[in-house]
């Protein structure tokens, strides 16, 4: 086992706006010594079975994961779900209409580039996105290629982010429709990567009172002290502590695969978690 690390549970894939395959990832994790791992992509379940069969290749446990966007307090806020069963009807009709919806945004981001001048054009953004849900970063990468930015987060700072001149606001489901998708498919929800947000009370008692049973305590953009805070709001509502690399490709990495420290403790409760909701 990695001395540094036992599981990764929040990885992108090229389903989403990762840039490796479901099998890479997987034998990077096996590579690295790590005992499981989850592939996190955006709205979409695609690359899922690939890797749980690469895990069976590469010795490596598969913990079934997505990531889902809400709008609270006028924050974009991140839940992950896992260990949910794939087959279920209601998340296969939810993922297809956000896909939809995903690809109009990216036409509308393109109009907005081309009409600042900006060589940029919907059928470039898609060919990107390639066979994942297509979504901000693959514009960014080629504003990047291009030379338009300099650096990968100058994209979002200058043309895609909040606020910026080609943002486009994306469809986002309720906490509750999330949460209650999770909890149907029999997965576990858990909030991502809450940051500075831990110490909003009010917005924290709003999303564990929605029935979501886990946080992100260990990510690679959280200090020390919001790592504290989050495993004390574990304790004090009963949670499940996860965390992971968040690892999407090179330009935009801030942790390798398998680099966080998680313990795969956070596998075992959320195991157990998800096996009391389908008892």
């Amino acid at each position: 086992m990695n001395p540094i690390s036992s599981c990764d549970l929040h990885i992108h894939s090229y389903y989403s706006d990762g840039a490796m395959s479901p099998v890479d990832i997987v034998r990077t994790g096996a590579e690295a010594g790590l005992s499981a791992i989850s592939i996190t992509d955006h709205d979409t379940v695609a690359g899922q079975v690939e890797a749980i069969e690469a895990g069976v290749v590469f010795g490596i446990e598969i913990v079934t994961g997505i990531e889902f966007s809400v709008m609270e307090e006028e924050r974009d806020i991140h839940i992950l779900g896992y260990c949910f069963d794939l087959s279920c009807g209601r998340l296969s009709a939810v993922l297809e209409d956000l896909e939809r919806s995903r690809t109009e945004r990216a036409e509308r981001i393109a109009d907005k580039l081309q009409d600042l001048g900006l060589p940029v054009t919907f059928d470039e953004i898609m060919a990107d996105a390639g066979a994942g849900t297509v979504g901000r970063p693959h514009v960014a990468r080629i504003l990047l290629r291009k030379g338009i930015v300099a650096e990968f987060q100058e994209a979002f700072d200058k043309f895609l982010g909040y606020g910026a001149s080609c943002y486009v606001p994306k469809k986002v489901l309720s906490l509750e429709d999330v949460v209650s998708i999770i909890r149907e498919s029999g997965g576990v929800a858990v909030w991502a990567h809450p940051g500075a947000n831990i110490r909003k009370r009010a917005l924290v008692d709003r999303i564990f009172g929605c029935g979501v049973e886990g946080i992100e305590a260990w990510h690679p953009n959280h200090t020390g002290e919001i790592t504290r805070l989050a495993v004390s709001e574990a304790g004090r509502y009963g949670l499940v502590c996860t965390g992971g690399s968040d690892y999407h490709f090179d330009e935009a990495r801030k942790a390798g695969i398998g680099v966080i420290d998680v313990p795969y403790g956070s596998v075992t409760a959320l195991r157990s978690l998800a096996s009391g909701l389908s008892a």
